[in-house]
């Protein structure tokens, strides 16, 4: 629910879908659910690990989904936020593979179960590919009633070898900065070798100040805001392909704008790591 949202300083957003076959038009639309962070367990089945909540679903043309597989970051698509535990249906996530769905959505969620306890919509048309500095990738984020609450964009700058992101307010004013850590003068991004479970390896996007790059606190032991990509266990790596975000609230975030920044780790997924599952 949004009150324990609005409660919450972390949680982890995993995806539910295997995509141990994707090629060209073999690509499901992509669902996700939202998991306590502090039981997260490398290896585990999302399914298994206590729900926040929260789940979403994708809705994608299967247009889209085929002819722009080589560049996902392109394509048009929303992800609808539920706040409600997922459905009994979303489970056969864990037993596809190799599924040619020419529907927008998974054939196997009921018209019910996409439109029950709706909360926010995370959406974007197509753009140009992640690498350019037209058009970039985005994902911007309205509530069930349409209301506007921020979005994040893919950033292009001078420092075009360091991933970053910017997220914007409901008034569409700079909020955060995402960006990792760098070194080499500001040339390569940093990433963190030093953690435990599904921190063991890591590149964390961390929650910074847009005007002095400083990192902004967060009510974890780790004390910083970020949105992390999370070593999900081997068999999910390799085999499964499904990815799981550790997203660290800033100290002073509202409801609405922890709904941006769980938007925020999905665009990151779709602009820099789903396109390594090919």
């Amino acid at each position: 629910t949004m009150s324990r949202l609005s409660e919450m300083d972390e949680l982890v957003v995993a995806q539910s879908t295997q995509l141990c076959f994707q090629e060209g038009c073999w690509r499901p639309s992509i669902n996700w659910v939202l998991l306590e962070a502090s039981n997260f367990e490398p290896g585990s089945n999302p399914f298994d690990s206590p729900n926040v909540g929260g789940w979403i679903h994708e809705e994608s043309t299967f247009f889209q989904r085929c002819f722009l597989a080589y560049f996902p970051g392109c394509r048009e698509t929303k992800f609808v936020h539920h706040a409600s535990l997922p459905p009994n249906s979303l489970s056969i996530d864990n037993r596809r593979c190799c599924t040619i769905q020419t529907t927008p959505t998974s054939e196997f969620l009921s018209p019910q179960e996409l439109e029950q306890n709706i909360v926010a919509v995370h959406k974007k048309d197509i753009t140009c590919i992640t690498g350019s500095c037209c058009y970039t990738p985005y994902l911007r984020t309205i509530d069930a009633e349409g209301r506007y609450l921020g979005e994040t964009q893919l950033l292009c700058d001078k420092h075009i070898f360091i991933p970053k992101f910017i997220v914007l307010d409901q008034y569409r004013r700079t909020k955060y900065l995402l960006r990792p850590d760098t070194c080499c003068l500001g040339l390569c991004a940093l990433p963190r070798c030093n953690g435990n479970g599904g921190k063991c390896c890591r590149l964390p996007f961390l929650v910074r100040d847009p005007r002095t790059y400083e990192p902004i606190t967060s009510n974890i032991h780790e004390g910083r805001a970020q949105v992390t990509e999370l070593w999900s266990g081997l068999i999910n790596e390799a085999l499964f392909k499904r990815h799981a975000y550790h997203v660290a609230f800033p100290v002073d975030a509202s409801a609405d704008e922890k709904l941006v920044l769980v938007g925020s780790s999905i665009l990151v997924d779709v602009a820099y790591f789903e396109k390594e599952h090919k």
